[in-house]
């Protein structure tokens, strides 16, 4: 199963000085996967060590004693003379008694070793500083297309979305209908597998059960009874938010009596675990600096934006659309027209987050609401969220006429490519191209 995340881990391998990769990203999201694809591909020889399912072998491989760690592994894993470089796979490497003694040990080696630790939370105490830092995300829409023999609808999306030219309607309207599937199916490679095997996608929703509760299960394993209560509490609510009208999280929906002080361990659980993603909401205050800074600050101030300042403001979405969507159904819900933008609103966030921008939001005091405000290319982008083809609404020219610095924007829905008034339509399937 192609992943797009290979060529990254391409490109850090012809470096000649490269700090290990940390690779994060949510369970079941093929982590493991990719970087076995990667060794066996790219490397003559690997070493694979999980600190979760092996935990005997830090004692075992990793002395004191840095001269003595080639031989060593040498020995155990059976290595040849090859004088290229060996990759060493670190599996959950959160679970190692002392990860800065392993990084030192084989960093000091007489050989040359490549280093790939994975990681399924985002936690890596002090040492986070060393890593060159990767997240893989569920497939994206280009992704299942490639999965499922689709690909050749890629270069006719990237085309037009870069001319801003109407796709045939014949062939908008098929990719309109592999969307819903996408939709049906996810990311989670488990689940694509699945689709891929039986060619249909009836068992589908079985397969995201068992993704659900294998994170149940470690969510039960990593903590306390009582938090892990409150962790899925605060999941069991994520459809239900996204659900609603006004899609902030809202803690009283949790159980009577629930506040921001009560579950703010859950809420660092669920980021941290790559599960969930928070949406903050973009200040008056911080749009006036934003807008009045130089283009090339304007990055530096998103990163600095003090966000446990906001925590009251945010929206929070589930790691894969697919899982959100098999949730809903599994409740006997009937999508209507509000509930579909919850969940399309849920698979942008999923787009932009696994193309590496910060998930902001934005609205004002009389109700104009922005479902995400990006920075792409020195400027600000608005970006709204329809459910259908119906794109005309006031909240764009709302937030062009406050900040008059912000000239364009972007709309996602079923409409076709267009670019009109400074507003780029972008089909619901294109949102890999943002």
């Amino acid at each position: 199963m192609k992943r797009k995340l290979i060529e990254k881990l391409l490109e850090w391998k012809e470096l000649s000085n490269q700090s290990p990769i940390l690779l994060t990203g949510g369970r079941g999201v093929g982590k493991t996967y990719l970087v076995y694809d990667f060794a066996s591909s790219f490397y003559k020889e690997s070493v694979y060590i999980n600190f979760e399912r092996e935990p005997y072998l830090y004692d075992r491989l990793f002395c004191n004693n840095p001269s003595t760690v080639d031989c060593v592994l040498k020995d155990y894993f059976q290595l040849s003379e090859y004088h290229e470089p060996v990759l060493i796979i670190l599996d959950e490497i959160t679970r190692c008694p002392d990860i800065e003694q392993v990084l030192n040990l084989l960093v000091q080696s007489k050989l040359t070793y490549h280093i790939i630790a994975i990681s399924s939370s985002q936690v890596i105490d002090s040492m986070d500083c060393q890593f060159y830092k990767l997240q893989l995300f569920p497939l994206d829409f280009e992704e299942f297309l490639i999965a499922t023999g689709n690909e050749w609808y890629i270069e006719v999306i990237t085309v037009h979305y870069k001319t801003n030219t109407k796709i045939p309607d014949i062939v908008h309207q098929e990719l309109l209908t592999l969307f819903e599937l996408y939709l049906t199916v996810g990311g989670m490679p488990l689940a694509v597998n699945e689709y891929i095997n039986t060619g249909a996608d009836f068992n589908v929703s079985e397969q995201h059960r068992i993704l659900l509760n294998s994170f149940t299960a470690e969510s039960y394993k990593e903590n306390s009874e009582g938090d892990f209560l409150k962790i899925n509490q605060m999941l069991g609510t994520i459809d239900k938010q996204l659900m609603k009208e006004n899609r902030k999280f809202q803690y009283k929906m949790i159980r009577k009596g629930a506040t921001q002080a009560l579950y703010s361990d859950a809420l660092k659980y669920i980021k941290n675990s790559c599960y969930g993603m928070c949406c903050y909401k973009l200040t008056e205050d911080m749009m006036d600096k934003l807008t009045d800074d130089s283009a090339d600050s304007i990055h530096n101030s998103l990163k600095s934006y003090n966000l446990d300042q906001n925590h009251l403001n945010f929206k929070l979405y589930l790691l894969d659309t697919g899982l959100l969507q098999s949730i809903i159904t599994y409740q006997g819900i009937q999508l209507k027209e509000q509930h579909r933008k919850g969940l399309l609103e849920n698979y942008v966030a999923q787009g932009l987050a696994a193309n590496g921008y910060p998930l902001y939001f934005w609205e004002s005091d009389s109700q104009a609401k922005l479902d995400f405000i990006l920075y792409k290319d020195g400027m600000l982008i608005p970006v709204e969220v329809r459910a259908n083809d119906n794109t005309r609404s006031r909240n764009v020219s709302t937030f062009r006429r406050k900040f008059d610095k912000v000239t364009d924007s972007i709309k996602i829905s079923t409409r076709n490519f267009e670019y009109t008034n400074h507003v780029k339509y972008v089909p619901i399937y294109a949102v890999f191209c943002i």
